[in-house]
């Protein structure tokens, strides 16, 4: 593959909107003949940059630095990739590729998945976020009350549904669905055994609840912000 080094051609930046206004991905290619590696980047219209150092910690491709754009972020993982292709180490690196999926964008709720996976190796994670908007935060499990009965009942769910027993500590990973409307209608939380790690990473179990079910939960302040249209 590496020996068409002089075949390498970069497709240009578009951006994939998500049906919010102001988010979307960004995305960039590096060919090598009929071989073609994507890139992705999350774009936010904002002018803060909390958000973006958040996202950019899940996982550390540049050794601490900091882009304040995903713009010059984007560019630096098409320099990096370019770099690794021409010496002929993209392998030994083994290079992350980030994905990025958007569940929901609403009054100000972003919620969000960063995935990796390492070329040349079978590893792979996705990360969860829900970010607030309004003042640049993680809100992480503040969105949940009565978080021991709620963890109680993913518990139970993950023994009943899944036949599996590992400990679970938090609530912080999740993804809020929602229907073609834009209604929300219920909540997959994320848990990790973090005990029998594989070569390909932690093996990823989800803990679905109805809307219905899980209301109760939400805390007042975004549970106001969740159910207006």
């Amino acid at each position: 593959m590496i020996k068409y080094l002089f075949n390498i051609s970069f497709i240009f930046l578009f951006s994939l909107s998500s049906y919010a206004q102001n988010v979307s991905v960004l995305k960039d290619s590096v060919c090598i003949s009929k071989k073609c590696f994507e890139l992705q980047e999350l774009k936010i219209g904002t002018k803060s940059t909390a958000i973006y150092k958040r996202i950019q910690k899940s996982y550390d491709l540049f050794n601490g630095i900091f882009f304040d754009s995903p713009e010059k972020r984007l560019n630096a993982k098409k320099d990096t990739l370019k770099n690794l292709i021409s010496t002929n180490s993209l392998r030994d690196n083994q290079y992350g590729f980030e994905k990025y999926k958007i569940f929901l964008n609403k009054n100000g709720l972003l919620n969000i998945s960063v995935h990796i996976q390492s070329y040349g190796s079978p590893w792979e994670a996705t990360v969860y976020y829900l970010f607030d908007e309004m003042n640049d935060t993680e809100v992480g499990d503040n969105l949940f009350i009565n978080k021991k009965m709620l963890l109680q009942l993913c518990r139970k769910k993950l023994k009943t549904d899944k036949s599996i027993s590992f400990p679970i500590k938090n609530l912080s990973q999740y993804k809020i669905n929602t229907n073609s409307e834009g209604k929300i209608t219920g909540i997959d939380f994320i848990f990790n055994d973090e005990k029998n790690r594989t070569n390909s990473g932690y093996p990823e179990y989800s803990v679905s609840f109805r809307w219905k079910d899980v209301e109760k939960f939400i805390a007042l302040q975004y549970k106001k912000r969740l159910i207006k249209d």
